[in-house]
């Protein structure tokens, strides 16, 4: 190498040697490098959501929209889709309607958090603490029942023109192929205008959810159901405990389980849903209910209780409403 070409190289080559010197001097002091910061969405969150990023970050993108912070959007085709449309309603002795979705990311998004239709963006979730058979408003008559995502505010989201609800007969809500007798646009407005709100409260874990339409009055129409067990399992796919125990429902749990573990048991619940519908087999006897494993260690905010469609919190746990305010 000649003297210039030893010049213009010098600057390399000691970049060279510093680096060389560096790493030598981690691996004889325990020294490792910084860490490659997160994304910003996932710092963007608050610490106890972050595990919400952590699971469903393959399933869609995170984006700002103030003043609610990062939420979730799910990469799917949103002109013929908004929550709680592909699953379907399994009843329950303790928590009435549980929802059962066939998407990978619906054991978060249909129990925790709400759902918010963006004038930009369309349905977007934003993340919450406490979990529930499902965050819909629901509304019905004699003939037919609906239900519609519950908005932040703890309002129904509705889509540009006032829709937002899904509407199916009454004697249809057991149904596993719940998509196929969705009624059309049209149709669901007329049952809409004839349907009175149902607000069938009780605490239940500590949290105030709403049951939906009385079971007894569904089979009126259907004729009997199968009652659910809701079961909670671990990150592994493992039971924990019957969540009618009274096993707190709020997340994040104290597993610390591998992420990819939770997600294939995730997804395994998914495809067995999916089956279900595809096969119109009869409700599953259990329900599993997936508790996220904490993304840090960041103490959580006190947690407050929460009330649906902005109701009251009762002190005590409600009493069964009487026959003739209950569908």
């Amino acid at each position: 190498m000649t003297p210039r070409s030893l010049r213009l190289h010098a600057p390399a080559l000691a970049a060279g040697v510093l680096l060389a010197l560096l790493q030598l001097s981690c691996a004889t002091t325990g020294m490792t490098p910084d860490p490659v910061s997160m994304p910003a969405a996932r710092a963007g969150l608050r610490p106890q959501y972050r595990v919400f990023y952590d699971e469903l970050v393959d399933y869609g993108d995170w984006i700002l929209i103030e003043p609610y912070g990062f939420v979730f959007r799910p990469r799917t085709r949103f002109n013929n889709w908004s929550p709680y449309y592909d699953g379907f309603w399994s009843p329950s002795d303790n928590y009435g309607w549980v929802w059962v979705s066939a998407e990978p990311y619906g054991w978060a998004t249909y129990h925790y958090g709400r759902w918010l239709n963006d004038d930009y963006q369309g349905w977007v979730w934003v993340p919450g603490l406490d979990w529930a058979p499902a965050w819909v408003a629901w509304s019905a008559s004699d003939q037919y029942v609906g239900w519609a995502p519950l908005g932040p505010s703890n309002n129904p989201s509705v889509m540009p023109g006032g829709g937002g609800y899904h509407f199916v007969a009454r004697s249809d809500l057991g149904s596993t192929d719940l998509r196929t007798r969705v009624l059309p646009a049209a149709q669901a407005t007329q049952a809409a205008q004839q349907a009175e709100p149902v607000e069938n409260l009780a605490e239940v874990d500590h949290v105030v959810v709403n049951r939906g339409p009385r079971i007894d009055w569904v089979e009126a129409a259907a004729g009997p159901l199968p009652r659910a067990r809701v079961q909670d399992v671990n990150p592994m796919g493992r039971t924990v405990r019957p969540a009618e125990t009274g096993a707190s429902g709020s997340a994040p749990s104290s597993s610390t389980a591998p992420s990819n573990e939770f997600k294939r048991s995730a997804e395994a619940e998914a495809r067995r849903a999916r089956t279900i519908m595809q096969q119109k087999q009869s409700q599953p006897d259990v329900i599993q209910r997936f508790k996220a494993p904490p993304a840090d260690t960041t103490p959580a905010e006190p947690k407050q209780k929460s009330a649906p469609a902005g109701k009251p919190i009762p002190a005590t746990k409600p009493a069964p409403m009487s026959r003739d305010t209950l569908r």
